[in-house]
C-alpha cells in the first residue's frame, strides 16, 4: 500500500514486492475500503430490519386483485347522505316548485331545509318542505306561492338544500341556479356576458336596438367605476301594462306603475323604442349596476345622488335638464342641496322635474370639472361606507357647502354664501318601492295577440347597429315621495 495525495489510501498491488503477477483477489484492501464495506453492511442490515417491521404493520394484500402498476390501492369514502334527483317546476306566475329525492346510508333523513335567494342579493330565504315521514330514502317538495308575491320574470334564483339524518350526518347540496321563466309569451332574447334583453311580438330590429342600448349603458357605468357585476344584467320589456302586471302580487300593480327594478334585473313596459333606448334602459340599468355597488353600503346614499348618476347614464345630450336648472338659478328658484336629500327631496308637486334636473347637474358638475374617473372615485368611496360629505372631502376636497357653491358657479350663477341648513323635525314616512314613471305621455296600451307559449326565449344573434343620433330626450322619469306624504308621483313631461 502506498500513500497518495496525503492521508487518503488507495487499493494497490506492487509486483516487484510480491514476486508474482498481480491479481485483484490477492491484493490487500486499504483501510478506507474496509470501513466502506463495514458501513454498507450496517446500512443493509438496518434498512432490512425497518422494512420487516413495516411489513408487519401493513394489512395483507390479496394476490387475486393486484393493484395496477404505479398505483396504490385507494378507498373513496361515500357520503352518508346522497342526492338521487332534484328539479324545479315553474308555473309562472303562480308558483315555483322545488323537488328533491335523497338517501342516507346510516339512518333516516329526519330534517330538510331549502334556502334560496333572488338575483344578486345575498339574503337567503329559508323554506320548509311539505311534511314527510323520516326514512332512509325520502322525496321532498316545496311549492313557493309566487302568486301572492311580486317575483319578476327571468330573475335568476340560486338555491340549495340542507339535509340531516338520524345519525347526525349533514349534507348541504351544491348551489343550483335556475331562471324563473315567463311562458305566457313567445319571448326572444339577446345576450352576452354583460347584459341580456327579453322582448316578444316585435321584430328582431327592435330587440337589436334594445340590446345595443343596454350594452352601451352597462359599459358606461363600468368605465366610470371600473367595477363589474356578478352576472349579466337583465332587461325585460313588456308591450302593455296588462301584460306587465301579471307578475305582481294579486291586486298590487297600480295603474301609474311604468316599471320596476330588482337585484340584477329591470322590468319595463311600453312601445316607444326611442324612449326605451335613450332613457329607460340606460337609467334603469344604472340603478341595477349601482344597486350592486351599493348593496353592502351601510351609510345612506342620498336620493339626489342615486338618481343623479342614473340620469347621467341616459343617452341624451341633457340640454333640457341644463336649461331648466339654469333658468331656475337665474330666477332664484333652485332647490337648495340641503332639501334635495331624503326620500324624494322635500319638494312640492310642481318641482319634481326640477328636482331630477338638479340631481343630474349635481353629478354632471363632478364629471365635467374633475373627469368621469373622479366621479367613479366618489361613487366607490361612498360605497365603502363613507358618508357623502366625507366622500366629497376625500375625493374633491369639498364639504357640502363648498360643493354646492362650486356647482352654482359651474352653472354660471355663483353665490357668496349658502344659508345655514335648518334642522327640521323628523317625520315618519312609510316606505314603499319607488316605481318607474313614464316620461311624457304614457305609452299607449296595445292589445296583445294570443301568445304562443315557448319553453325558453329564442336567442337572436347580436348584430351591430349604428350609434343613435344625438337628440334631446324627454325629462328624467321616476316617482318620488313628496314631503312627509307617501305620494307616488309620475314624472312631468
Amino acid at each position: 500500500m502506498i500513500p497518495t495525495g496525503g492521508s487518503r489510501w488507495q487499493r494497490v498491488c506492487d509486483p516487484s514486492q510480491s514476486g508474482h503477477t498481480c491479481a485483484a483477489p490477492r491484493c490487500k484492501q486499504t483501510k478506507p475500503e474496509r470501513k466502506r464495506k463495514t458501513f454498507k453492511r450496517w446500512v443493509r442490515g438496518t434498512v432490512g430490519s425497518l422494512l420487516a417491521m413495516l411489513a408487519l404493520t401493513l394489512p395483507p394484500v390479496s394476490a387475486a386483485s393486484p393493484s395496477p402498476v404505479g398505483e396504490l390501492p385507494t378507498r373513496v369514502a361515500q357520503p352518508a347522505i346522497e342526492v338521487l334527483e332534484q328539479e324545479t317546476v315553474s308555473d309562472f306566475p303562480d308558483s315555483l316548485t322545488f323537488r328533491l329525492r335523497a338517501r342516507s346510508r346510516e339512518g333516516d333523513i329526519v330534517s330538510a331545509t331549502l334556502f334560496y335567494r333572488l338575483g344578486w342579493d345575498d339574503t337567503l330565504t329559508l323554506a320548509r318542505p311539505a311534511p314527510f315521514t323520516p326514512a332512509p330514502e325520502v322525496a321532498l317538495g316545496y311549492t313557493w306561492d309566487t302568486g301572492n308575491q311580486t317575483v319578476p320574470p327571468f330573475i335568476q334564483i340560486t338555491y340549495h338544500w340542507q339535509l340531516i339524518d338520524s345519525a347526525g350526518n349533514v349534507l348541504i347540496t351544491n348551489p343550483a341556479q335556475i331562471e324563473y321563466t315567463d311562458r305566457t309569451h313567445d319571448w326572444r332574447s339577446l345576450r352576452d356576458e354583460r347584459v341580456v334583453v327579453y322582448w316578444y311580438d316585435r321584430p328582431d330590429a327592435f330587440g337589436q336596438a334594445l340590446f345595443q342600448a343596454a350594452v352601451e349603458s352597462y359599459d358606461h357605468v363600468a368605465r366610470i367605476t371600473g367595477a363589474g357585476t356578478p352576472g349579466p344584467a337583465r332587461v325585460v320589456i313588456y308591450n302593455s301594462q296588462a301584460d306587465f302586471c301579471v307578475f305582481y302580487a294579486r291586486d298590487a300593480c297600480q295603474p301609474w306603475v311604468g316599471g320596476q327594478t330588482f337585484s340584477g334585473l329591470t322590468v319595463q313596459w311600453g312601445n316607444d323604442l326611442d324612449w326605451f333606448t335613450y332613457d329607460v334602459i340606460p337609467h334603469e340599468l344604472a340603478h341595477v349596476f349601482y344597486g350592486e355597488i351599493f348593496r353592502n353600503t351601510g351609510v345612506r346614499v342620498p336620493t339626489w345622488f342615486n338618481e343623479g348618476i342614473a340620469v347621467y347614464n341616459e343617452r341624451s345630450d341633457h340640454s333640457r335638464e341644463m336649461a331648466m336648472v339654469r333658468q331656475a338659478a337665474a330666477e332664484g328658484d333652485l332647490i337648495p342641496l340641503r332639501l334635495m336629500g331624503g326620500r324624494g327631496g322635500s319638494v312640492v308637486h310642481g318641482q319634481v322635474g326640477l328636482w331630477y334636473a338638479e340631481a343630474y347637474t349635481l353629478v354632471a358638475f363632478i364629471a365635467d370639472t374633475y373627469g368621469e374617473a373622479k366621479l367613479g372615485e366618489v361613487i366607490l368611496t361612498l360605497a365603502a361606507n363613507t358618508p357623502i360629505e366625507e366622500a366629497l372631502r376625500q375625493t374633491l376636497g369639498l364639504d357640502l357647502v363648498a360643493y354646492e357653491m362650486a356647482w352654482r358657479a359651474w352653472l354660471g350663477y355663483p353665490v357668496d354664501s349658502i344659508p345655514t341648513p335648518i334642522t327640521l323635525p323628523t317625520l315618519e314616512v312609510t316606505p314603499y318601492p319607488l316605481p318607474t314613471g313614464a316620461r311624457g305621455p304614457r305609452p299607449t296600451d296595445t292589445p296583445s295577440s294570443t301568445p304562443t307559449p315557448a319553453e325558453h326565449p329564442q336567442d337572436v344573434a347580436p348584430a351591430p347597429t349604428p350609434p343613435p343620433p344625438s337628440r334631446v330626450a324627454c325629462l328624467p322619469f321616476g316617482a318620488v315621495l313628496l314631503g312627509a306624504l307617501a305620494w307616488g308621483v309620475k314624472r312631468d313631461a
